[in-house]
C-alpha cells in the first residue's frame, strides 16, 4: 500500500526507460514524504488505500506525461500544475467513481506539493540528498 521501489517499475511505459526511472524515483521520493506527513500509517487500511491507489494513479499518469513531453519539468511543478484546479488530471474517463477519489486526492495533497516544493536538496555526509526547510 505505502508508496515503495516497486511502484517505480509499475510505472514504466518502456518508452524512454532511463527518463522513466529518474521522474519515477523523483515521484516516489515525494510521495513518500506525503505519506508521512500526512500520517498515513496512523490511519485506517480504507484510508491507507484510498489514498495509495489515487498516489499509484497519478505517478502513472505523471510519468507518462513527462515522458511524452518536450518540456522540462521537475515533478514537484507537474504535481502542482495538476492538482491546481483541485480536481487532479483526467485519467479515468470512463470511471467516475475512481476518478472522484483522484479529484480527492488532489485536494487533499495540494498544500504538501506547495510546502515540499518550496524546500530546498542538500546533501548530507553520505552524499544522500535530504530535505531541508
Amino acid at each position: 500500500m505505502k508508496p515503495t521501489e516497486f511502484w517505480i517499475k509499475d510505472w514504466g511505459i518502456g518508452i524512454s526507460p532511463a527518463r522513466e526511472t529518474e521522474i519515477s524515483r523523483e515521484l516516489l521520493k515525494i510521495f513518500q514524504g506525503f505519506w508521512q506527513w500526512a500520517e498515513l500509517d496512523q490511519k485506517s487500511r480504507s484510508t491507507q488505500q484510498r489514498y495509495s491507489a489515487a498516489l499509484h494513479a497519478l505517478g502513472g499518469w505523471a510519468v507518462e506525461e513527462w515522458v511524452e513531453s518536450d518540456e522540462t519539468i521537475d515533478a514537484h511543478q507537474q504535481l502542482l500544475e495538476a492538482t491546481a484546479a483541485g480536481d487532479g488530471p483526467l485519467i479515468y474517463q470512463d470511471r467516475e467513481e475512481w476518478q472522484r477519489e483522484l479529484a480527492w486526492l488532489a485536494g487533499n495533497c495540494t498544500s504538501f506539493w506547495h510546502r515540499s516544493a518550496n524546500k530546498r536538496l542538500t546533501p548530507n555526509l553520505w552524499g544522500q540528498s535530504q530535505l531541508i526547510c
